[in-house]
């Protein structure tokens, strides 16, 4: 039923295709002479998304029937898919911000049901914490920036912004909504979340990296990115996205477990899309945002194959034979060629419209911009194509006697999803071409110069060689080895979690310090309050009716007085 459900979504999501660009709004519900209104939109950007989700979801649910093995989880699985589906969905043609609040919200609860799926695992229910507690972050402050856009201008709907006066307090509403993007979208310092929900069913995870909830924060950026242009802080993009692109590029590199490299690469993908937003570069973020989407499903269905083949098996460098399975390789090298950038798959357009932006050479800035995602392509190139090549080793004969390897038993429902993918990656690069007519954004049309081709070319082949070096003639198997010094260099898991722990100490120690100091404030209040109900109480056994006592407490108040006027 979740199939056949999903296939409906596809067929109207395409039927909205012929409808001209409109937004539809109604009143959710009203509070005296205010009403709460519900605003979707089927407008080229959103229609987009929409497109993506709803395609994407059919293969997803595919794959799900041959990887789900336990009937009893079945239908709690395929329901909370369900529900994650259509918030993503009601997300991509939300016209306002209740609307996109309330899938928003929708998203965030039905990852961390997701994320947990596996109650039985106590990794899962970390994971799934740790990732409703940093999406919390970013819910409050978009509660706080849709409030304080309401108290300012009266309006929730997103294109009436474009056309508001600028004040403060739009400054700070759009820097807390990029905040929310960063939680939702795993950008630095809200990074590790997104690799520990590699705890939750491997169907889930693709469904999550391609085109469902990592990508909200980036849309709702692309979506707003006039306002931040017309603000001047399209350049915190820049920042926040390099050094995000470069932790997920560095921890690919020197992870191990096969589906928290992929997760890596989604971190360095997303923030490539900022750094493009940031260049006001949208075409170029967009394009990106498209292709990313299929290759990326591609790949993590195919490392959920490898880990079905082999008892699940999570470690890359225990996953053996990969060749095996015809089909299952053929998947694995289209997603690789195009993440990896290889000419002429659809990634190759991504990764380069995005580095062509920053290769203007306008300023030392866009220069060093320009340095760093060289740098990313490289060890991009590296880490996917160890992806690659590390499966397809044969296993020793006293592994081959352990190990319980067979991808004979890979259910077709596994693998024609991973086909199909397949098909959209090599021709999603004819995406480049329609791109600016079909969508209007502002900033300029993607352009790919024949010095950024070859650049890239050189790069990938230079990485390709660098992997095979590394990982198929094993040369320095002492750097790279699970604990070598490769992991140590680049793996900035357990600083980054330090830093966590360190902040959560921090605020923890400056609550304590609040609720002491809050403590000593109601304890004060108290003692005075109780000492001047004990001076009332001796001061009201003085009237006693004796005459003398008053003339006596009369002349004393008057000869303080006196005492008082001469100072």
């Amino acid at each position: 039923m979740s199939l056949v459900a999903s296939i409906i979504s596809l067929l109207i999501a395409v039927s909205l295709l012929w409808n001209t660009q409109s937004v539809q709004s109604f009143v959710w519900f009203s509070v005296g002479n205010f009403g709460i209104p519900i605003s979707t939109t089927t407008g080229a950007l959103n229609m987009t998304l929409l497109l993506i989700v709803a395609g994407i979801t059919p293969l997803i649910f595919t794959y799900s029937i041959g990887y789900l093995k336990a009937p009893s989880e079945q239908g709690r699985y395929y329901f909370e898919m369900c529900i994650f589906a259509a918030a993503m969905m009601l997300f991509a043609i939300s016209a306002n911000f209740i609307t996109l609040f309330i899938a928003w919200e929708m998203l965030g609860l039905t990852s961390y049901l997701l994320i947990g799926f596996w109650q039985h695992k106590p990794k899962a229910q970390v994971a799934a914490r740790k990732a409703i507690t940093t999406i919390i972050i970013g819910d409050t402050a978009m509660l706080i920036a849709i409030l304080l856009i309401w108290v300012t201008y009266q309006t929730f709907e997103f294109t009436s912004l474009l056309y508001v006066a600028i004040t403060p307090q739009l400054y700070v509403a759009m820097l807390l909504i990029a905040v929310a993007a960063f939680t939702k979208s795993a950008q630095f310092p809200f990074t590790e979340w997104l690799a520990d929900a590699m705890e939750g069913p491997t169907p889930v995870s693709a469904f999550l990296h391609s085109s469902t909830m990592v990508k909200a924060g980036v849309f709702l950026i692309l979506v707003l990115a006039p306002i931040y242009a017309e603000l001047n802080l399209l350049y915190i993009f820049i920042i926040f996205g390099v050094v995000s692109a470069l932790i997920g590029a560095t921890n690919a590199l020197s992870e191990h477990h096969i589906k928290r490299i992929l997760a890596y690469s989604t971190m360095e993908d997303l923030a490539l899309m900022f750094i493009a937003i940031g260049f006001n570069a949208l075409y170029a973020a967009m394009l990106l945002f498209v292709v990313q989407a299929f290759y990326k499903a591609l790949l993590f269905m195919s490392a959920g194959s490898i880990m079905h083949a082999g008892d699940d098996e999570e470690d890359l460098f225990e996953s053996f034979n990969s060749t095996k399975s015809k089909g299952l390789f053929f998947t694995m090298l289209i997603g690789t060629l195009s993440l990896a950038g290889v000419f002429p798959f659809s990634g190759f357009f991504g990764k380069v419209a995005v580095d062509s932006v920053a290769a203007n050479f306008s300023s030392i800035q866009t220069i060093a911009v320009y340095i760093i995602l060289s740098i990313i392509d490289l060890i991009s190139s590296i880490y996917i194509f160890r992806w690659l090549f590390v499966p397809m080793r044969k296993a020793s004969l006293d592994k081959a006697f352990t190990l319980n390897v067979n991808y004979r038993t890979l259910p077709k429902s596994m693998l024609i999803p991973a086909i199909i993918l397949a098909v959209f990656v090599v021709l999603g690069a004819i995406i480049y071409v329609p791109l600016t007519s079909l969508l209007v954004l502002s900033g300029p049309p993607v352009s790919i110069s024949l010095f950024d081709t070859i650049l890239e070319t050189v790069i990938v082949l230079a990485g390709i060689g660098v992997a095979y070096v590394l990982y198929v003639q094993r040369k320095l198997d002492g750097f790279t080895e699970k604990h070598g010094l490769l992991h140590g260099i680049f793996s900035s898991e357990n600083s980054i979690n330090s830093f966590y722990l360190y902040f959560v100490s921090f605020v923890d120690l400056v609550a304590k310090g609040i609720w002491q100091f809050d403590h000593y404030i109601d304890q004060i209040l108290y003692y005075s309050g109780k000492g001047l109900v004990e001076i009332g109480n001796a001061a009201r056994k003085l009237q006693n009716g004796q005459v003398n006592l008053y003339v006596a407490a009369f002349m004393l108040g008057l000869l303080a007085l006196v005492i008082l006027y001469a100072m």
